[in-house]
């Protein structure tokens, strides 16, 4: 019985992709036939609308009619080996994501990222990037390339055979075609996020704060009170024997 949703969804995606054009996938890997009807069937370009569209306040992107989905194509990511140093084996695996350029009225507006949601076995929108330079970057995937997207640096590449060559440059460093083995990654697990850099900054002050008081109290406990300078204890002695001090002597002036 759970099968029967993906059954129906597969027909359904054959007789779209009879009746309407295909995007062409861009790269190597391949793209289910449920993704395909999703991208060209109008169900990305409804879901962009809902969520990332225009709301009537001036915010958003003005999705419609004119959208248009570029190539799909299947998104692959370095493997946890290859990202700590291990250059055994594959540099790159498959993962539920697919990558496609969005245009609004024929300009770039940026990235969807598309899955295939795991209980319900349905195509979904899962991220949208709104960058018209990755859009473009991405819509020129070379056909035998793997699309690459190293979520630690940001970037994107495109991995024909053993040569990496960078889409999107982001946080990578890499500005050319490099061999494979030679790119040093940025371990995930490495880089603490900036919350939590925030959090441990908070706590610090915080705890700095709390010794400080601490010492501001334990001195005051402990040391000895200030004696009475002699003038203070003469005009003490002088109100105690009803004898009138300098200042009320003025005052009776």
């Amino acid at each position: 019985m759970r099968s029967a949703p993906r059954t129906l969804v597969t027909l359904l995606a054959l007789l779209v992709l009879v009746s309407a054009p295909a995007s062409a996938w861009a790269s190597d890997g391949s793209v289910p036939p449920e993704v395909r009807a999703y991208v060209t069937g109008g169900g990305l370009a409804d879901e962009l609308d809902d969520v990332y569209g225009d709301n009537g306040a001036g915010a958003g992107i003005p999705f419609g009619e004119t959208t248009t989905a570029g190539p799909i194509s299947r998104v692959f990511h370095f493997t946890e080996e290859r990202i700590v140093g291990d250059l055994a084996g594959k540099p790159t695996r498959m993962v539920n994501e697919w990558a496609v350029p969005v245009s609004v009225a024929e300009e770039p507006v940026g990235v969807a990222i598309v899955w295939i949601n795991t209980d319900t076995e349905l195509p979904e929108l899962a991220e949208f990037r709104a960058d018209a330079e990755e859009a473009l970057a991405l819509a020129e995937v070379p056909d035998a390339a793997r699309l690459v997207r190293d979520v630690a640096s940001g970037a994107w590449f495109a991995l024909e055979g053993e040569l990496l060559i960078p889409l999107v440059t982001g946080a990578s460093g890499v500005v050319e075609p490099v061999p494979v083995d030679e790119v040093e990654l940025i371990d995930p697990a490495a880089q603490p996020l900036a919350s939590e850099s925030a959090d441990g900054a908070g706590f610090l002050l915080a705890l700095g704060v709390v010794l400080v008081l601490l010492a501001v109290v334990i001195v005051a406990l402990f040391l000895p009170g200030r004696e009475p300078s002699r003038v203070e204890s003469d005009a003490g002695d002088a109100s105690a024997a009803g004898e009138p001090t300098e200042e009320l002597i003025t005052r009776d002036v």
